[in-house]
């Protein structure tokens, strides 16, 4: 089975950040055991990352296909928004479920 190399881009480090930054002050006893879980269900993608749908963004901005990992775990669900190359699978985002799509949102 082919095995697919994991990259973060920027933005899905600085979302990662942000999440965790607010989880340390909501619930700072869950933030190793929600930062395993997220970091182990991404590492699911190295391994037929095309199982996951697409991503309602996909298809509005270039020609990559954008998909998303679906994390339903505390303390809400996310959305991990990502492309898929020969190789290796690109994290762009990670976006709370609850949040508007990327494409819906107001640029100030």
């Amino acid at each position: 089975m082919r095995k697919y190399e994991i990259v973060f881009a920027p933005a899905a480090y600085e979302d990662l950040d942000e999440i965790l930054q607010w989880l340390t002050g909501e619930a700072p006893e869950k933030v190793p055991e929600w930062y395993a879980a997220i970091k182990a269900h991404i590492q699911t993608l190295s391994h037929l990352p095309e199982r996951c749908p697409y991503a309602p963004e996909n298809g509005l901005w270039g020609s990559d296909e954008l998909r998303q990992l679906l994390f339903q775990d505390y303390p809400s669900k996310y959305r991990v928004i990502f492309t898929v190359t020969k190789s290796s699978v690109h994290i762009l985002n990670i976006r709370h479920g609850a949040r508007r799509y990327s494409h819906e949102e107001e640029n100030p």
